[in-house]
């Protein structure tokens, strides 16, 4: 067994048992699931494709399987196939394997979790994430729990706003699972995308040469580009990033308008002292907003937030979830 799959395996079980993994160790499984497919070889496809038909149970899979095959396709030709442990499949397909074993414990934030950071580390754009919840039916035992991961959940847009330290990340973590179909939102950080941007890993500290408001221009317009891709594609969208100017704001809105789907705005809001005390306790993470950061954006105007749902989130995060579920619920379509 080679070392990634030993740490794989290990972090899995550990997942899957009666006391579960915390975010940071989720993270490190994702991690682990990456290195070992990024290490696999390419494989032949045509096994992958007969255990395709093979799990495709029930008529909604089967028309799932039908919708999906020309992406399919596409990843077969772009050598997404690789031979693992299980067999050779789609890395995506065995990315699966673990989100529907949560699925079927009932575990649906911690799935959420472990796809957004496998697709933060290793991308595989928004016609990806489409397929998971495909992938993720057929490694479901129950034909019910299977339809149930397929059943239509019309796409939306959530932008997550507000000053560094106000926890807009956590609360993503804690929505994303609720919104669209199994494993639910995608979750598309600024901090991630600035990192990608610079070639570097999330958590890789960037100087300062990295925080110019052509970078921000930079990282924002990726930002917008993913989102556009992903409601393409069916998908919704959780954005977190700060929104301190009207006109990142207003993009995101017209973004939702684009493409006909509900938009929520959340702005999160907390005295200056909590977030100082949260931002410097921080490690680990892939945002570089220190002290000094979070201190300067207190003295900067964030305009107009008329259309966009004002939450205070100096009280226990249980308030805030329900009050981030009722603002969802009233932009429901």
């Amino acid at each position: 067994m080679t070392a990634q799959a030993g740490q794989r395996e290990a972090l899995t079980h550990a997942l899957l048992g009666e006391g579960g993994l915390d975010a940071p160790a989720i993270q490190s499984l994702a991690d682990a699931i990456g290195r070992e497919h990024a290490a696999a070889h390419p494989a032949s496809p045509e096994a992958f494709r007969a255990l395709l038909d093979r799990k495709a149970r029930t008529p909604a899979q089967r028309a799932e399987l039908g919708r999906h095959a020309p992406q399919i396709d596409r990843r077969v030709a772009a050598k997404r196939i690789r031979a693992l442990g299980e067999g050779d499949a789609d890395i995506l397909f065995d990315l699966a394997r673990p989100l529907a074993a949560l699925a079927s414990l009932g575990r649906t934030d911690d799935a959420n979790l472990l796809a957004n950071r496998y697709l933060d580390v290793t991308p595989q754009g928004a016609s990806g994430w489409a397929l998971l919840p495909l992938y993720m039916s057929l490694h479901v035992e129950d034909d019910a729990l299977a339809d149930a991961i397929l059943a239509p959940a019309p796409p939306r847009l959530v932008a997550i706003g507000g000053l560094s330290g106000t926890g807009k990340s956590t609360l993503a973590r804690l929505v994303g699972h609720r919104i669209g179909r199994p494993p639910g939102a995608r979750v598309l950080r600024s901090d991630v995308f600035r990192k990608r941007l610079a070639g570097v890993p999330p958590e890789t500290r960037l100087p300062s040469a990295h925080y110019t408001r052509l970078n921000d221009q930079h990282t924002y317009q990726a930002l917008y580009e993913s989102a556009d891709d992903h409601l393409a594609c069916g998908n919704s969208v959780i954005l977190d990033a700060v929104f301190m100017n009207r006109s990142e704001r207003d993009v995101a809105a017209a973004l939702a308008h684009r493409h006909r789907v509900p938009f929520t705005g959340i702005w999160l809001e907390a005295p200056e002292r909590d977030r100082l005390a949260r931002v410097a306790a921080r490690s680990g993470d892939a945002s570089d907003a220190g002290v000094e950061v979070a201190r300067e954006q207190s003295r900067r105007p964030v305009g107009v937030l008329a259309e966009w749902h004002r939450i205070r989130v100096n009280r226990p995060i249980e308030l805030i979830v329900s009050a981030t579920r009722a603002a969802l619920d009233r932009t429901r379509r």
